[in-house]
């Protein structure tokens, strides 16, 4: 007899723990781990570098340069960004690295070259960084 009463306050226990578990999870489902910021595909990383952009029309010298030169280095995680060679004066243009970083909505956020959110997307051989008002098109650095 007591064997049975025993057993049955051990089941009424089990079920009891069951259900509450079944309950809290119905209300309060578990959030699965994300990441912040998501990989960059392994067809965009590596050495990238962009030729500088001129004024419209103008003859390609110095005088003339819009935007100079950018090298980037994409790993999984990030993109190392920075302008080499010729910088045009007056513009806030420095050889300082910067970091962009890759995020689950598709945008690549940090400091990039105008303003700070951009967004990558890769097209045949060429890289492309998108930025509110305009595209820097890269080829594979040799």
């Amino acid at each position: 007899m007591k064997i049975k009463r025993n057993l049955a306050l051990l089941v009424g226990i089990l079920f009891a723990v069951l259900a509450i578990s079944v309950v809290d999870s119905t209300i309060n489902p578990g959030n699965p781990v994300q990441a912040s910021t998501v990989s960059f595909p392994k067809n965009m990383r590596g050495h990238w570098k962009s030729k500088p952009v001129y004024t419209y029309e103008e003859k390609h010298i110095n005088k003339w340069m819009a935007i100079p030169a950018i090298n980037m280095k994409v790993t999984a995680k990030k993109a190392t960004w920075n302008y080499v060679g010729y910088l045009p004066k007056g513009f806030g243009y420095n050889h300082k690295k910067y970091v962009l970083r890759m995020y689950s909505d598709g945008l690549a956020k940090g400091h990039g070259p105008f303003r700070r959110e951009n967004s990558f997307e890769r097209r045949g051989k060429k890289l492309y960084l998108f930025y509110h008002g305009g595209v820097i098109e890269f080829n594979r650095a040799r």
